[in-house]
């Protein structure tokens, strides 16, 4: 009788010590599981992510604006979908105000500035006067400038001068069909042929005379209208 006792008390012992055991072995082991799984699956999505967002091609959408609050509007609304929909915004810089834009669609992006600038001169009221074979106009906006313009008044040939915040946006020379669009004074970026091309670099020398123009071509258009 005390033998069997003895044999029941020890085989409960080891039965105890080995789910002791099993129970350890688990403990130890989870850790070690979630440690080595988690950081891989974070990397991954990230890898893909960033490559995602690195590689996509978008479309214009709307004027520039100004995305990270500078004071300047040089910054694009990107549609990566094709939904109609900004999903993100490329920030201009100094050098490059439209290095990251798509330019393979110029006439899209025309007819883009082009709307930005019927906005501008939706409710203006314009004044013209003739002074020989030139015909000048102005049209103003609660007493400020948005408009301007100087042409032969028989060719039509001249300058059409659009104007933001008291300073010049963009400027069409009529006979050629070039249009330059500025921001704070910089050349932007140029549309030749009505559209059909557009440039986004320039020489030097090419920037200085367009941003000369756009410094001195509306002068003898408010000297005519008195307008300082």
């Amino acid at each position: 009788m005390l033998k069997r006792q003895l044999q029941s008390l020890v085989f409960i012992t080891l039965v105890t010590l080995f789910v002791s055991c099993q129970k350890s072995q688990s403990l130890k082991s989870s850790p070690i599981s979630i440690g080595a799984t988690a950081p891989t699956a974070v990397a991954v999505d990230s890898s893909i992510n960033l490559q995602s967002m690195t590689t996509k091609a978008g479309t214009v959408i709307g004027h520039a604006i100004d995305c990270d609050n500078d004071g300047r509007h040089n910054d694009y609304r990107i549609d990566y979908d094709a939904d109609g929909i900004p999903d993100d915004c490329i920030i201009g810089d100094d050098e490059s105000l439209t290095a990251n834009i798509d330019t393979t669609t110029p006439q899209n992006l025309f007819d883009s500035r082009l709307k930005l600038l019927d906005a501008l001169t939706a409710e203006c009221v314009e004044n013209i006067k003739v002074e020989g074979d030139i015909t000048y106009s102005i049209c103003t906006t609660d007493g400020q400038p948005v408009k301007a313009a100087e042409f032969l008044t028989d060719l039509g040939d001249g300058l059409n001068i659009w104007f933001e915040r008291r300073k010049v946006k963009a400027i069409l020379r009529t006979h050629s069909g070039e249009m330059f669009f500025f921001d704070n004074g910089k050349l932007e970026l140029m549309f030749e042929d009505r559209g059909m091309q557009v440039i986004t670099s320039f020489s030097p020398e090419e920037r200085q005379e367009y941003e000369e123009l756009a410094q001195t071509a509306y002068q003898r258009i408010f000297q005519v209208f008195n307008i300082d």
